[in-house]
């Protein structure tokens, strides 16, 4: 949040190869009876042209069932004539069958007495429906189209009518599309302190013969990191503003919020207040951190937003929660020097495969961070924190005797770092003006389609939305794909089978599902998992000790042709891995393509195309080999 990007009417479209055109300014109106002759003229037009006239009209109902010529570059399907036509009628549109044509004739009728008189109608033929229903997230036809947004049937067009909320929506407003939110740095920081693990390289660099000084003299310098990653920070900000104003992309910075059903009062830090109108609202203002309901928690202890803002080192450090971003920070952390413990409820990240959880539990664990099974009840300050020291806190929780009573006990530590979760700030955006409904955490109920299922004209991508996944590439795809979607093109995010990484000291790659999730799914005799430990290469010489905890496996359902679900692998580098191997996920390769395929030696991703061990129960723990 803290941010609103107006995106100006008349944003660029692109017609054919490489061209970019701009919609012409809404201005002159036409009337109904001089589109209608237009849409009629269209049949023979050439498409361009046609396109032209139909983008001038006020309203536009799009119609095809005839023969017409498709933009050069363009896929020449009914279902993408009719959507680029629905999204980019000026005012309202109405995709239908034949047989609809009593519903359309109800639907203008409404739309008529509502104040909507100009209509675009797009006949449509049966075998356009299934790709027009996969585009728009609506089911069944007729779909009726406002300013571009998919609204729905007869009742989705009664229920905003009835709402207030049309009158309001087909007037002209300053913008086209108003993003709230300002994008994310976020944990891009970890990845960049991640460097700090070259701790690790210079101990290695013994091992290759290289003369160091003694380990006394090689000390790490918090504040030269620091100050060099808010400075990527800085310069990733700044990168941002001059590419929108490259883009003509109008930048308010101030905190946004709904003042009326199409109306953003954007307010900055002066108290200077903005106002703004739009035809649709993109919500991207992400999560924020989430404190635990503990005392001395918000008042003494930081989160990974805070981390590299920190004027000094943070010392001995406490992680507190199971997730990626707890588990990365305590991994870079213990790189760098520092006394590092974790504490956790339960298992570690939830959601992910369990296997490799505890893998990663036991790699970290044998790197010297402490796991502490607890949560903290409360923290205390014994020694206030200055510019160059972190003080001292005292932190409170319960452990578990061998007769199974609970007993409080507590630790010093200079640093406590909260990563339990993350929540969305969305109470006080006003999105019950424009009637946008949320979660019981605050995220925007949507549509695959990233459009809110009570607000037509509202969209939320990114973690804000509910049901996505809480991941960066995902939000930035999201948007670039709706956007694309929101000028014609047949776009949508694949949520499914999304790669990722986890950057502990040794990193966590998988893409598709965990083994819990895939028997869960479909039966543990229908899935076989095929694994394997490793030892890279570049462990040898150093002697790491990582490399007893280097592991990959392959979960395949056994009645699909041995379809890979998922795969895992636990190595040096294991994100450049699972970036490459994602794309077979997404062309549902099965096991045999990666028996087939030619590994390149000598590296972690070629075990890949080796693995011939199918996991069992009762098996006894693998070992590694080399080469």
């Amino acid at each position: 949040m803290g941010a609103v990007v107006a995106v100006l009417r008349g944003c660029s479209t692109k017609e054919g190869e490489g061209e970019d055109k701009r919609l012409p300014d809404p201005g002159g109106g036409r009337t109904s009876s001089m589109y209608r002759a237009s849409a009629m003229e269209e049949r023979g037009a050439n498409g361009k042209e046609a396109f032209k006239k139909a983008t001038e009209a006020k309203v536009a109902v799009v119609f095809t069932g005839q023969k017409t010529e498709a933009l050069p570059g363009k896929p020449k399907t009914d279902a993408w004539y009719a959507l680029y036509r629905a999204h980019n009628a000026r005012k309202a549109a109405i995709c239908y069958l034949e047989e609809n044509e009593e519903e359309k004739k109800r639907i203008t009728s409404i739309l008529h007495e509502a104040g909507v008189t100009e209509m675009e109608e797009i006949l449509v033929k049966e075998s356009a429906l299934p790709e027009i229903e996969k585009y728009t997230g609506l089911k069944g036809m007729p779909i009726v189209f406002i300013k571009g947004c998919p609204v729905g049937d007869e009742s989705a067009v009664r229920s905003v009518v009835e709402g207030g909320r049309l009158s309001e929506w087909v007037k002209d407003h300053e913008y086209d599309l108003i993003v709230i939110g300002g994008g994310s740095g976020g944990l891009a920081a970890a990845k960049e302190a991640a460097s700090a693990l070259l701790g690790h390289s210079i101990n290695d660099a013994r091992s290759f013969g290289w003369k160091l000084p003694p380990k006394a003299e090689i000390v790490h310098d918090w504040k030269i990191l620091k100050q060099n990653v808010q400075d990527h920070i800085g310069s990733l900000n700044w990168g941002y503003r001059v590419a929108l104003r490259e883009k003509t992309v109008n930048y308010v910075n101030g905190y946004g919020v709904f003042t009326g059903t199409h109306e953003i009062s954007a307010t900055d830090k002066k108290g200077k207040v903005t106002k703004l109108t739009a035809d649709r609202f993109l919500l991207a203002t992400g999560l924020r951190p989430r404190y635990p309901e503990i005392p001395g928690a918000k008042e003494y202890c930081v989160t990974s937003d805070d981390l590299f803002s920190l004027p000094y080192s943070p010392g001995k450090t406490l992680c507190v929660g199971a997730s990626y971003v707890s588990l990365e920070c305590a991994g870079f952390l213990k790189g760098m020097g520092y006394d590092v413990s974790v504490m956790v409820r339960s298992i570690l990240l939830r959601g992910f495969d369990q296997d490799i959880a505890e893998r990663i539990r036991k790699q970290m664990a044998d790197d010297g961070i402490k796991f502490v099974s607890s949560v903290p009840t409360r923290v205390e300050e014994l020694e206030p924190r200055t510019k160059e020291s972190a003080g001292r806190l005292k932190v409170y929780f319960n452990l578990k005797k061998e007769d199974g009573t609970e007993e409080e006990t507590s630790e010093e530590f200079n640093t406590v770092l909260i990563a339990i979760g993350r929540d969305a700030v969305t109470a006080d955006l006003g999105l019950n003006l424009p009637g946008v409904r949320m979660d019981k955490n605050g995220k925007i109920v949507g549509r695959r389609t990233e459009q809110s299922f009570t607000c037509p004209y509202v969209y939320a991508v990114g973690d804000v939305l509910s049901g996505c996944p809480e991941l960066t590439p995902v939000a930035i795809h999201a948007g670039r794909a709706l956007m694309r979607r929101l000028k014609g093109k047949m776009e949508l995010t694949d949520y499914d089978a999304i790669p990722t990484t986890v950057f502990t000291p040794l990193e966590y790659g998988c893409c598709g599902l965990s083994e819990e999730a895939a028997i869960a799914r479909f039966g543990k005799e229908d899935v076989i998992v095929y694994h394997n430990v490793f030892l890279p290469l570049e462990y040898t010489v150093p002697d790491r000790k990582e490399k007893e905890h280097c592991y990959l496996k392959l979960v395949c359902r056994a009645s699909d042709h041995d379809r890979i679900l998922g795969f895992h692998i636990l190595c040096p580098s294991a994100g450049e891995v699972t970036q490459g191997f994602g794309i077979a996920l997404k062309l549902n390769a099965k096991k045999e393509d990666f028996d087939t395929l030619i590994g390149i030696h000598p590296t972690v991703a070629e075990n890949f195309t080796t693995l011939t061990l199918v996991k069992k129960e009762g098996d006894e723990e693998l070992k590694a080999t080399g080469c």
